[in-house]
């Protein structure tokens, strides 16, 4: 005897599509010697695309020199090590966010004169300090900081100050009188 053979319905399947994997952006590689123009940029984890050209920015850490001043007299100056800098792959610009330079200089010794103010000067080419004196202190007499400036580094107050107000200019004198009808002077006679 021969029993039925349960038939199982045939699934249809349709052509699976490919998943591509979306390749991750490599990282370039930044020519730290070339100078970069230096924009000050408030922004909460990544600081979105270029301000000047619209490109992609990539977070790298790098060596800089941080001036400070408290008023008009210049303070203490400190090169630290850090990430808070996000390059443009695509023009020379650095955008830089103050809050998290300011969180830094926050971590300070007894000892240092650290500012209410301060601009990031440039990048600290480490590498280009010569093999042989790798061993003295940098900024010596015969070692100067192998400093690559910043060019057209945008103005920005320190975090805790408010941006200064731009003097107005005022005129002296209110607006000038209406113009009376002139009568023809008499002359004075000698005597």
């Amino acid at each position: 005897m021969k029993l039925p053979t349960p038939r199982r319905r045939r699934l249809t399947t349709e052509p699976e599509e490919e998943v591509q994997e979306i390749p991750v952006a490599e990282e370039t590689a930044i020519d730290i010697t070339a100078p970069r123009e230096c924009i000050y940029q408030r922004f909460e984890d990544q600081p979105g695309p270029c301000p000047r050209c619209g490109g992609a920015l990539q977070q790298s850490t790098q060596t800089y020199l941080v001036v400070t001043r408290r008023g008009k007299k210049i303070t203490d100056p400190f090169i630290m090590g850090s990430d808070f800098g996000w390059f443009c792959t695509r023009c020379p610009t650095v955008v830089i966010n103050p809050d998290q330079v300011s969180e830094m200089l926050q971590h300070r010794l007894p000892h240092w004169d650290i500012g209410s103010e301060f601009a990031v000067a440039g990048i600290v080419d480490l590498d280009a300090i010569p093999e042989e004196k790798r061993h003295l202190p940098l900024d010596g007499d015969d070692n100067p900081i192998p400093l690559v400036e910043f060019t057209n580094v945008s103005r920005q107050a320190a975090p805790d100050r408010p941006p200064r107000k731009p003097k107005t200019t005022r005129r002296k004198h209110a607006a000038p009188a209406p113009k009376k009808s002139k009568k023809p002077r008499r002359k004075k006679r000698r005597r």
